[in-house]
């Protein structure tokens, strides 16, 4: 007997209109978040095979420079060392 103002049941405080009260939000951004990490991992695995695979197929022969750096540290094999001496009975 008087003017009284109830709460409808359904009303929520986290601004979505879900029966359920599961916020949409907290469910779409990790997944947006995620598949972008994904999407970003592979390109950049796809841009490491490229370049990698590009590096194995050019590049520039100096052997010049390769006879001044790796002459004093290379040894010889053993197919070059001379045989025993033969010797007399």
């Amino acid at each position: 007997t008087g003017n009284s103002t109830t709460l409808a049941p359904n009303t929520h405080t986290n601004g979505t209109n879900d029966p359920n009260g599961v916020n949409i939000a907290a469910i779409v951004a990790p997944t947006v978040i995620f598949g972008v990490l994904i999407i970003v991992a592979a390109v950049l695995a796809w841009l490491f095979c490229v370049v990698k695979k590009k590096r194995q197929t050019e590049g520039t022969y100096r052997p010049s420079a390769e006879e001044q750096s790796g002459a004093s540290s290379v040894v010889a094999p053993d197919a070059l060392k001379l045989p025993k001496e033969e010797r007399l009975i």
